[in-house]
């Protein structure tokens, strides 16, 4: 038995309650006081489609799904022809048999099951098959041993804005799960082990919501944005919040009109933001180069998708970081940032903000589907450490009338920058190559001081990113590279071949670009075999790293483009094919 440790899996059309009840048996977990991890796996629509939702929970951090389900509760047939092959072996389906069965082909002898007229009880004793749902939830408590006061606390907490007559319906469809668990099936069961404690007061979070309470705790008081998947989560929780605090958030026509209006917020002395996907970033092209040159501080998340085109919007992948790199014509200077995690979506959106002002030029916070969009328990955000940095942003005291130059050539690259309506502040500000007064020329030598001023930033700003952070053995000849959310299967990777007695180490890169060269170099030194991790087809992350250490043999691509984040055991499997090394199991 494993204590306290259990990967659970829902399993429906879209519009069954996958989702829902996912978050119910999250916000149980987190009661518990779990670590909790979520990853939701639906269609490009509202109702009907498949859709699954993971949820894990541990006593141990959990930023990725498991290699196998231990539970999984589906509500049609199409959940376990879709989802059998991934149960563990003493694993259990719940599986609502209302209306199917079955069929022998499909169940497997090493897989207990529990078969529950979730829909019928729904409809017969409540009234409304709606509640089918909930009452997986009551039979799944039951099976697993949650703490029937900690289900229903949690489930009254998310009904009760709904009215007590829903809270009502709901506590009877938890008691209806029981009861037939308990009048049905004598055996339970076993290997789960769930105790209940306290949860030290944790969130659960969305790493959407994570980046939008960042931005707001930075003093972000504009936001403009056109709905798209997955980024359509910070939109919304942006639009509830903002204006509590002063703030202005705009829903454009299009991707086009967001990020001008981003723009000219910034430009007016606001902090500001978008947030987007591929197909958005792509129409914001041209937009971003007009804040390069212009030199004005703005915040663009993406969210990323699979791609091309539409692609599978709610499908997670990595295949942008070119785009955010090399998009539009010309060169300008830009930074691209990477969480990791639902508390890194945090900290890197309030780190966005300050670069964004210190060298006024765009910054990217770039996450994927399979973060963005999963939940995670963290302890609460440390307000008090978030320190807002303006910049070189001076006031009507510092200007001297008549000399004020906006695009003045420093050090540094970075201008004295002022608002509209500050005396004296007068300058132009065009789109075209400019003087450090505004005007416009076409001079070869002011363009290329013009060039080295604005490009010189990154070189400026080296010392303030964030600095990649290396998890495990430090000289280990195991290596691996990796981003984003992969940084949860990889460093549990890490850890499980540890337990097994081969030291491996992990090199999570956080900032994108500029390009982190001297940590690569160093990291990828000594090492044996250095594994580049990421989801997309190209092996768009190798390719930086082999242009910076050279064609190395001992660089070896693992790669995943199905829309699915990796699981350990297909990082553990590639590493230990190309090392000549045993897999260790997952524990």
């Amino acid at each position: 038995m494993i204590l306290n440790s259990v990967e659970v899996m829902f399993g429906g059309q879209a519009g069954d309650g996958s989702l829902t009840t996912g978050d119910l048996i999250a916000g149980v977990f987190k009661r518990m006081g779990l670590e909790v991890y979520t990853y939701k796996d639906f269609p490009s629509r509202i109702r009907g489609g498949h859709t699954n939702y993971v949820i894990r929970a541990s006593e141990h951090e959990n930023y990725g799904t498991a290699d196998a389900v231990d539970a999984l509760v589906a509500f049609d047939l199409e959940a376990v022809q879709a989802h059998i092959e991934e149960m563990r072996p003493g694993g259990f389906v719940v599986f609502d048999n209302t209306s199917e069965a079955v069929p022998d082909d499909l169940r497997r002898d090493d897989v207990t099951w529990y078969e529950i007229p979730l829909a019928k009880i729904a409809k017969e004793q409540l009234g409304l098959e709606l509640v089918r749902n909930t009452i997986s939830l009551g039979a799944l408590g039951a099976l697993i041993g949650m703490d029937p006061e900690i289900v229903r606390a949690d489930v009254r907490g998310v009904y009760q804005r709904k009215g007590e007559k829903v809270v009502d319906l709901n506590m009877r469809a938890i008691e209806a799960g029981e009861t037939y668990v308990r009048e049905h099936f004598s055996d339970r069961p076993s290997g789960y082990g769930l105790v209940a404690s306290t949860d030290g007061n944790r969130l659960i979070m969305m790493g959407n919501d994570a980046i939008a309470y960042g931005a707001l705790v930075a003093g972000c008081r504009f936001m403009a944005g056109y709905p798209i998947t997955p980024a359509t989560d910070i939109l919304e929780w942006m639009s509830k919040q903002l204006p509590k605090f002063g703030g202005v958030v705009v829903q454009a026509e299009d991707e086009l009109a967001a990020i001008t209006m981003t723009l000219g917020a910034a430009f007016a002395g606001v902090r500001a933001m978008t947030a987007t996907s591929g197909p958005g970033q792509a129409l914001m092209t041209e937009a971003i180069g007009l804040a390069g040159v212009l030199e004005i501080p703005v915040v663009v998340v993406e969210c990323a998708r699979t791609g091309p085109s539409t692609g599978m919007p709610t499908k997670t992948e990595q295949s942008n970081l070119n785009h955010l790199i090399y998009s539009g014509h010309g060169e300008i200077p830009r930074v691209i940032l990477a969480p990791g995690t639902v508390e890194e979506s945090f900290e890197l959106t309030t780190t966005a903000f300050n670069l964004a002002e210190r060298y006024q030029l765009p910054v990217f916070v770039l996450t994927e589907q399979a973060l963005c969009q999963s939940k995670a328990t963290l302890p609460p955000f440390d307000l008090g450490a978030v320190v807002v940095d303006r910049g070189e942003l001076i006031d009507a005291g510092e200007v001297v009338f008549g000399e004020y130059k906006r695009f003045a050539f420093t050090d540094s690259g970075v201008s004295p920058r002022v608002i509209p309506g500050v005396p004296g502040g007068m300058h132009l500000a065009p789109g075209s190559e400019h003087n450090d007064a505004g005007v416009i020329t076409e001079n070869a030598q002011n363009r290329a001081r013009m060039m080295e001023k604005r490009m010189g930033k990154l070189e400026a700003m080296h010392d303030e990113l964030p600095r990649a952070i290396l998890h495990g053995v430090a000289d280990a000849d195991i290596a691996i590279v990796g981003f984003g959310a992969n940084r949860g299967p990889i460093v549990e990777t890490i850890d499980r071949l540890g337990r097994a007695g081969v030291p491996a180490r992990f090199l999570q890169l956080r900032t994108l670009w500029p390009f982190p060269e001297d940590d690569i170099r160093v990291f990828c030194g000594g090492a044996s075999h250095v594994f580049v991790v990421e989801n997309n087809y190209g092996g768009q992350l190798m390719r930086h790293i082999r242009g910076t250490v050279g064609p190395l043999e001992t660089l070896h691509g693992v790669r995943k483009y199905d829309g699915r984040p990796f699981r350990p055991c297909e990082i553990i499997e590639a590493v230990a094919r190309v090392a000549g090394i045993a897999a260790p199991a997952e524990v």
